[in-house]
């Protein structure tokens, strides 16, 4: 598999339409064919909204949002970490 990383300067945790948490410098990376992680800086967060399910890393553009559900979240000071399943 080669491997690539992407990079991008803002994104979001979504639950349903409401932003649960407000990132920045992240980094997504591929675990196997189908899953990735996510690395980014807390920018600001709802902790009642962070732990709900189903929660969604969105990363806004002009014209739409690349969007990927979460499978798991991990969060240390204002660094999160979350797998993620395959980009809907």
């Amino acid at each position: 598999m080669n491997t690539f990383v992407f990079r991008g300067e803002s994104a979001e945790l979504r639950w349903g339409y409401h932003t649960a948490a407000t990132l920045k410098d992240w980094v997504l990376t591929p675990i196997d064919a189908s899953r990735f992680s996510v690395t980014a800086q807390v920018v600001s967060s709802d902790a009642y909204r962070v732990s709900q399910h189903p929660i969604a890393f969105v990363v806004p553009r002009q014209a739409d949002a690349l969007k990927w559900t979460g499978e798991s979240l991990h969060s240390a000071g204002r660094t999160m970490t979350a797998s993620l399943s395959p980009q809907e």
